[in-house]
């Protein structure tokens, strides 16, 4: 580190530490590092209880062409809006409402498209 950071209270009675901005930046990656740790072995204990993975293909789908998780899984699973629609009950206008962000459609109707494209729930969120 080579510095000691500098305390002080705050009027209101806070305990406030000055950093230099490069320590306060390295702090903040392994912040986020550990963010993704948990990100990651919170999926793995999904994966050991039978939650069931993305096949890269979907991922791809997502990344490289830009597209929501369910166009990805519906296209994975070689799907219209139509027959996606069809299958889970709903108008083909709400599906591509949902698919889109446009609306995000209530747990029972998304938990019946994760049925339909026989993918894990997590994997169809957004967020």
């Amino acid at each position: 580190m080579g510095y000691e950071p500098q305390h002080f209270t705050a009027p209101d009675g806070t305990r406030m530490v000055v950093l230099t901005a490069d320590e306060f930046e390295r702090l903040r990656e392994l912040a986020e590092d550990a963010e993704d740790v948990i990100a990651a072995t919170l999926q793995l204990e999904r994966l050991r209880q039978g939650e069931g993975g993305m096949p890269g293909e979907v991922l791809a789908f997502i990344l490289n062409d830009e597209m929501s998780p369910i166009g990805a899984w519906r296209k994975y699973r070689g799907l219209s809006q139509a027959e996606l629609a069809a299958k889970v009950g709903c108008s083909q206008v709400w599906l591509s409402k949902i698919e889109s962000g446009a609306s995000r459609g209530a747990a029972k109707l998304r938990r019946a498209i994760a049925t339909a494209l026989e993918a894990p729930l997590w994997s169809i969120e957004d967020d």
